[in-house]
């Protein structure tokens, strides 16, 4: 028995040393980019970082600490706030939204900031923080799980940042650290795992995607009404534009409109085209499409 063990224990080794070389020479597993809780109690990356993305592409991070497009101005600028749809690390940089509406011919420089899993509410306070920059417009990519993930009456996330449509009070989402996270970041056929098999069982590729989460539940118009109408009181949304996903539901947009917010509803008969093969983030396809709505929107 003793002898079994040791062998065992002989054959785990050595397995976990070839699976560590077999996915660091083929650049298998995914880099994890760092970032910290800012003065603003907003979480913020760390600036000039890249990253492997499996073995497709490599994501960045520009200096000013958000991923992807950095732009060549900061005059005239339009911000592009969103979450993981706006993160899009699943796509290699040059097929994120900043980059494609740099490229549309208008008259603006495009300053992407995003989070993933970020809230209607985190959205807002991105804007108020980007507000220094005196953006011509900021641009927030939301659908209806956005705008539902912010109410802390509805169910209170730490991950997220909330506010109370009773009090007002804003609740910022948590940074937690954890010491067998680094280990594992540390690690990369473990990390590898973990990302691949582990997290798979758990949840599924859209985990941190509230659009998908929320997707289904019945909504509460009330709050919705009620979060809009604090939001106005608390930040200023005059250069604010809403960007609605093709599939958010209409009765959250006209309460957007009833309560004087600049909006933009995305268009298309077959939103599945520009989405990805295995969840529901756009692709470089669906990135450019909604880019020339944008454009087209701004030249008119």
């Amino acid at each position: 028995m003793k002898q079994f063990l040791k062998s065992l224990f002989f054959f785990v080794v050595v397995g976990i040393v070839i699976g560590e070389i077999i996915v660091r020479v083929f650049s298998l597993s995914i880099d994890v980019h760092k970032f910290y809780l800012d003065k603003d109690n907003l979480i913020k990356n760390y600036p000039n970082q890249t990253g492997n993305m499996a073995h497709t592409h490599k994501w960045s991070i520009n200096k000013y600490g958000e991923f992807g497009y950095e732009p060549k101005s900061l005059d005239n600028l339009v911000t592009v706030i969103g979450d993981s749809y706006i993160s899009n690390i699943m796509n290699p940089p040059e097929c994120h939204q900043a980059n494609y509406l740099s490229q549309m011919g208008t008259k603006y420089n495009f300053y992407p900031s995003s989070r993933d899993g970020a809230s209607f509410i985190e959205m807002m306070e991105r804007a108020k923080a980007l507000a220094h920059l005196k953006p011509v417009y900021q641009l927030l990519y939301v659908h209806d799980g956005d705008f539902v993930e912010s109410i802390a009456e509805i169910k209170r996330n730490p991950l997220t940042v909330q506010i109370s449509v009773k009090n007002g009070e804003v609740t910022f989402a948590k940074l937690k650290s954890s010491k067998l996270k680094d280990v594992i970041y540390n690690f990369k056929f473990f990390y590898y795992l973990y990302r691949n098999y582990l997290l798979k069982l758990v949840n599924n590729n859209d985990a941190t995607n509230n659009r998908v989460l929320i997707k289904g539940k019945k909504i509460d118009y009330g709050l919705i009404q009620d979060l809009f109408i604090l939001t106005k009181k608390k930040y200023q949304i005059q250069n604010i534009v809403l960007v609605f996903s093709p599939d958010t539901d209409k009765k959250v947009i006209d309460i957007a409109k009833e309560n004087g917010f600049k909006y933009f509803q995305l268009q298309t008969n077959d939103y599945k085209s520009w989405q990805m093969p295995e969840d529901s983030h756009w692709s470089c396809y669906g990135h450019q499409e909604v880019a020339k709505q944008v454009a087209e929107f701004f030249l008119k």
